[in-house]
């Protein structure tokens, strides 16, 4: 299973975000990363594979929940003011029915939204792409509902449909900006 590289390099980000909000890194933190180059006829992409068993930095680690269906994952999120009420969350935690690791993305930017979940190393959630979606910002919560979540194995936002969905994300704490190398383009 092949997951996309602009999904990968995000996820590749959400690394780099929570090993760099902090140098003082748990005894029992392990962070590693592995950039394979790929070609294809036209364009050339780096797929970046990502391991992390880290929770954010103490002092901008919030909490937060992604549910899909029935399946609640929650996560440790640190947050990121991007700027005119923009709001970024990168997120690690556990599948509750696997105990795989997991990671989430959620761009609360106004009309950009965008929720996404990496279970394991091959399985992606997203927001389905054809379907509105709104994520809203108030009293430094992240909140959406009525959310259609996909099973996004190989294409951006389509997929087998997972239902219904919520995300809730309590930012205690704020890391000016984007982390480095995050592209909202």
């Amino acid at each position: 299973m092949r997951i996309p590289p602009y999904l990968l390099a995000a996820f590749g980000l959400l690394l780099a975000a929570c090993s760099s909000a902090t140098s003082d890194a748990a005894p029992d933190t392990t962070v590693a990363t592995t950039a394979v180059p790929t070609t294809a006829p036209t364009t050339t992409a780096l797929d970046v594979v990502t391991t992390i068993r880290r929770v954010p930095s103490p002092e901008l680690a919030s909490v937060g929940h992604v549910t899909v269906g029935s399946v609640q994952y929650d996560f440790a999120f640190e947050c990121w003011a991007a700027g005119a009420g923009d709001i970024l969350a990168l997120g690690v935690g556990t599948d509750p029915q696997s105990d795989a690791e997991t990671q989430a993305i959620v761009q609360a930017f106004f009309g950009q939204a965008y929720v996404s979940v990496l279970v394991g190393d091959d399985r992606v959630i997203e927001l389905a792409i054809d379907q509105p979606a709104d994520l809203f910002v108030q009293a430094d919560t992240i909140r959406g509902s009525a959310l259609r979540f996909v099973d996004a194995q190989g294409a951006a936002g389509v997929g087998e449909s997972l239902g219904l969905g919520t995300v809730t994300v309590e930012c205690d704490g704020f890391a000016p900006g984007l982390p480095e190398g995050y592209d909202i383009s």
